[in-house]
């Protein structure tokens, strides 16, 4: 059986919903999947299982996860989320220390400081993905693109996400 035939089974595993799994098997099945289909693949089942009603909001996601995260995971969902928020989320951070801001040409240049990071709240950053995804609903399509690129950072999301995102990538093959 070949390697593309295993992870199809395990997808249809997770598309017909058979059995209750550990959130450790469900994180080593994405991490499976996730070094065999491409990140495309992996992106559209995580944004799907973003948008689902059988996943925690959008928001509570991005906080646990970015809790659950180490400082360079951390750093980058923040930075993604600053994209897609635009400045006005950052002013809270920058006033806060976490970040610091030096304008240029009318635009703000925004850096995260990796250390500062570590001690930031994930209620701010669940406040921010929310205030993001008002903003530029596109942030879950970039969010999901993140999470795809680095399956550890992947993992942070939970079992019940990750279990809904390869049953997405399932329907979708």
């Amino acid at each position: 059986m070949s390697r593309e035939n295993d992870v199809s089974a395990l997808l249809q595993q997770y598309a017909a919903e058979t059995g209750v799994r550990s959130v450790q098997k469900v994180e080593q099945d994405f991490v499976e999947v996730a070094q065999q289909v491409t990140a495309e693949t992996i992106t559209h089942g995580l944004s799907e299982a973003i948008l689902s009603d059988q996943t925690p909001p959008f928001g509570e996601m991005v906080g646990q996860s970015f809790e659950r995260g180490d400082t360079q995971q951390r750093t980058g969902v923040l930075r993604e989320l600053l994209d897609g928020a635009g400045p006005a989320a950052a002013q809270p951070l920058v006033d806060n220390g976490v970040l610091s801001s030096t304008p240029s040409n009318d635009e703000p240049a925004i850096f995260v400081d990796p250390a500062m990071v570590a001690q930031l709240q994930p209620s701010l950053v669940e406040q921010m993905a929310d205030e993001a995804m008002q903003e530029d609903p596109s942030v879950i399509e970039r969010m999901s693109s993140l999470y795809a690129e680095d399956p550890e950072l992947g993992k942070t999301l939970g079992g019940v996400t990750l279990s809904v995102a390869l049953g997405k990538m399932a329907e979708k093959r």
